[in-house]
C-alpha cells in the first residue's frame, strides 16, 4: 500500500511538471494553423479554383471538387479557431494522462523489480547462512565426542601420574588447550542452535530503552545512549533474539573501542520498515573485510579472542525476521550498523 502511495506521489509530481511544460508549448502548433497568412493562402486557393473553372469548363467538376475540399478545410480551421482553448485543454489533458500512465507503469515496474531483487538477495544470504549454520552444527557435534574423551583421559592420566611441578604444568597446559577447543565448540553450537523467531508486535523504542537500562554496566568501557522518538514505534520482532543482536553489536563495539566509547541507538521509520541504527565510536571496519563482514569466521580480533560469528548470527536472526542487518557506514571515527524490521 505504501509503495502504491509513493508511486502515485512520484507520478503526480512528474505529471505536473510535464503538464506545465506542455502548456507552455502546446499552443505553438495550433497557432501555426491559425495564422492569418495561412488563412489568406487558403482563401486565395478558393478564388483560384473559381477562376480555373471559368477558364477550363471541360474540367469544371474537378475544380468544383477541389473547391469543396478547400472550403471544408477552411470550415475546420474556423471551428478550431472558435474552440481553440477547449481543443488545447483537451490535447494537454490527453497528453498528460498518457504521460502519467507511462510514468506510473515504469515506476511501479522499477519498484517491483527492486523489491524482487532485494528479496532475492536476502533469500540468497539466508540460504548461505543456513548452510554455514548446518556446517557449524556438524562441526560442534563431531568435536564434542573426542573432546569429552580427551578430558576424561587427561583426568585419568593426572590421577595415575605421581605429583610433580613439571607434570602439573603439562597437565594444566593440556587443560587450557582443551578449554580453548571447548570454547570454540560452544561458539559453533551457538551459531548452530539459533532458533526461529516467534514474531509479535513489539514497541521497539521501549525495547531499546529497556536494553540501555539493563545493560548499562555490562561493558565498563561503553556508554549506551538512546533518545526515544516522540511516539511509539511498533515492529514485528522476537524480543529475546533482537536483544541478542544488540548484545552482539555492543560486544563488538566494546572490543573495537580503545578506552571509553559510546554506542548510540536511533530509530527512524522508512515506509513499511523501521530502521534501528547502532553507531559506535570505535576504530571502524578495515576496508579489506567490509564486503565480508557478515560472513562467519571473519573477524578483526586476534586468534583465540573470538571466531567472528557474532555478526553472522545477528544477520541470520534478522533475515529470519524478514528484516536485515547492514553496515551503513564506517570510518576511523566509528561504525554504524542498521537493523531493519517490518513495521506493524
Amino acid at each position: 500500500m505504501r509503495t502504491l502511495v509513493t508511486t502515485a506521489l512520484i507520478v503526480a509530481a512528474a505529471t505536473l511538471v510535464f503538464y506545465a511544460a506542455v502548456h507552455q508549448i502546446a499552443g505553438l502548433w495550433l497557432d501555426v494553423v491559425l495564422r492569418p497568412d495561412v488563412r489568406g493562402v487558403i482563401e486565395h486557393s478558393l478564388l483560384d479554383q473559381k477562376r480555373l473553372r471559368d477558364l477550363d469548363p471541360a474540367n469544371e467538376a474537378r475544380y468544383r471538387q477541389r473547391f469543396e475540399e478547400t472550403r471544408r478545410l477552411m470550415n475546420r480551421i474556423d471551428v478550431v479557431a472558435m474552440n481553440r482553448e477547449r481543443v488545447l485543454r483537451r490535447f494537454e489533458m490527453v497528453l498528460a494522462g498518457l504521460f502519467a500512465a507511462i510514468v506510473f507503469v515504469a515506476t511501479f515496474l522499477w519498484t517491483a523489480r527492486q523489491r524482487r531483487n532485494e528479496e532475492r538477495r536476502r533469500a540468497e544470504q539466508l540460504a548461505r547462512l543456513t548452510a554455514w549454520q548446518e556446517a557449524s552444527r556438524r562441526h560442534a557435534h563431531e568435536i564434542k565426542t573426542p573432546l569429552t574423551a580427551a578430558r576424561m583421559e587427561i583426568d585419568r592420566l593426572a590421577s595415575l601420574t605421581p605429583p610433580g611441578e613439571e607434570v602439573q604444568r603439562a597437565v594444566d597446559s593440556v587443560y587450557e588447550e582443551l578449554e580453548r577447543i571447548a570454547q570454540f565448540t560452544r561458539e559453533f553450537s551457538s551459531f548452530a542452535m539459533i532458533g526461529q523467531p516467534v514474531l509479535r508486535a513489539e514497541e521497539l523504542d521501549k525495547l531499546v530503552a529497556e536494553f540501555r537500562d539493563m545493560f548499562a554496566g555490562a561493558w565498563p568501557n561503553l556508554t549506551l545512549r538512546f533518545d526515544a522518538p516522540p511516539s511509539p514505534v511498533a515492529v514485528s520482532a522476537d524480543r529475546d533474539l533482537l536483544r541478542q543482536v544488540l548484545v552482539n553489536l555492543c560486544t563488538n563495539s566494546a572490543h573495537a573501542t580503545d578506552g571509553r566509547g559510546t554506542v548510540t541507538f536511533a530509530i527512524a521509520r522508512a515506509g513499511d520498515r523501521v530502521h534501528l541504527d547502532v553507531a559506535d565510536s570505535g576504530g571502524g571496519v578495515p576496508p579489506s573485510i567490509q564486503a565480508r563482514i557478515f560472513e562467519p569466521y571473519v573477524t578483526t580480533r586476534k586468534i583465540g579472542h573470538g571466531m567472528g560469528l557474532g555478526l553472522a548470527i545477528s544477520r541470520k536472526i534478522l533475515l529470519d525476521h524478514g528484516g536485515d542487518l547492514a553496515l551503513l557506514s564506517t570510518s576511523p571515527a566509528g561504525s554504524t550498523f542498521r537493523i531493519s524490521l517490518r513495521r506493524v
